[in-house]
């Protein structure tokens, strides 16, 4: 039986929330089980290619297969796999009803505690803005005793908590992150300054800074650009409070320039975070303009400068 965890699949890749089946469990036939292994296959192949929308095409390909053969383990899977690539393909409106059909479905068969679909229902609110629902679902992920899932939770949580002057929760999120037994990864390194930046950025900004540029390097590492985009955007912003216009000009545009990459139909190979959204509106807007919302807040950039420019120019 395969077990992937679900926490990594909202930070890197959009690996299966459970099993595809043991011994006991009936299958209809051979053929049944070839296909949906083959959609599900597929799905994962063009996630990783950043082919969003191929993926979708398949996750609810294998879903209906699920269907089929009337398996919760199944359904539960490819409709979490099609919520992380729905919201990875920037329509978190989808990803919620995704969420909402596979709960109804899990439910029909008897499971109903599904923290990993908490969680990508509170990144879904999150990124269009509804903070107070973002909130209450992320809570709910927190639950989970799988430590990985639910510090990511946590980041969203404060994230959210965060664009909403929620100090409580805030705090609750910074806190729930401290408490993760070491050794951490270096990405529940990189959350847990990111969220404590988020709490000192006015107490104490050069402290808030240094956490927020640490949270930068250490999603560099990863390869997590979009959250790496949105800590040195959090870093510009406690720069410019500083008073330090220079500099926040120089980390806006690094967070611009990045994020206008990703937007890119050449570079979507990034889908390191769920919890994507804008630092300065609270509005969800997709890659692109959160790019061009930095590069106003940098004085006005050039997002692609290695683009082709056309020779009659």
């Amino acid at each position: 039986m395969r077990y992937f965890s679900p926490a990594a699949a909202v930070l890197c890749l959009p690996l299966l929330l459970v099993g595809c089946g043991g011994a006991a469990q009936d299958k209809p036939t051979a053929q049944d089980d070839a296909a949906w292994d083959q959609a599900m296959t597929a799905g994962r192949d063009s996630f990783e290619l950043g082919r969003y929308s191929v993926a979708v095409t398949q996750y609810r390909k294998a879903a209906d297969l699920a269907l089929l053969r009337d398996d919760v383990s199944a359904i539960t899977e490819a409709g979490y796999d099609l919520a992380v690539a729905q919201l990875a393909a920037n329509a978190p409106d989808k990803a919620l009803q995704t969420t909402q059909a596979t709960r109804q479905a899990a439910a029909a068969r008897g499971q109903t505690q599904l923290y990993a679909l908490d969680l990508v229902e509170a990144a879904a609110h999150y990124r269009l803005g509804h903070y107070s629902s973002a909130i209450s679902s992320a809570t709910q992920a927190m639950q989970s005793s799988d430590t990985a899932l639910a510090g990511r939770a946590a980041l969203v949580l404060g994230l959210a908590a965060d664009a909403q002057s929620d100090s409580a929760n805030l705090q609750k999120a910074a806190a729930y992150l401290a408490s993760l037994k070491k050794p951490l990864s270096s990405t529940q390194q990189a959350d847990q300054a990111e969220i404590q930046a988020r709490v000192l950025r006015q107490s104490a900004p050069q402290q808030a800074e240094t956490l927020a540029m640490q949270a930068a390097d250490l999603r560099r590492a990863d390869g997590a650009y979009r959250d790496m985009a949105r800590a040195l955007a959090l870093a510009a912003r406690i720069a410019s409070a500083q008073g330090d216009q220079q500099k926040a000009r120089a980390l806006w545009e690094r967070a611009a320039q990045s994020a206008a990459a990703q937007s890119s139909s050449l570079n979507r190979m990034d889908a390191q975070t769920l919890a994507h959204g804008s630092i300065t509106k609270g509005n969800y807007v997709p890659p692109e303009d959160d790019a061009a919302a930095w590069a106003r807040d940098a004085g006005g950039v050039a997002l692609r400068p290695f683009e082709e420019k056309d020779a009659q120019q």
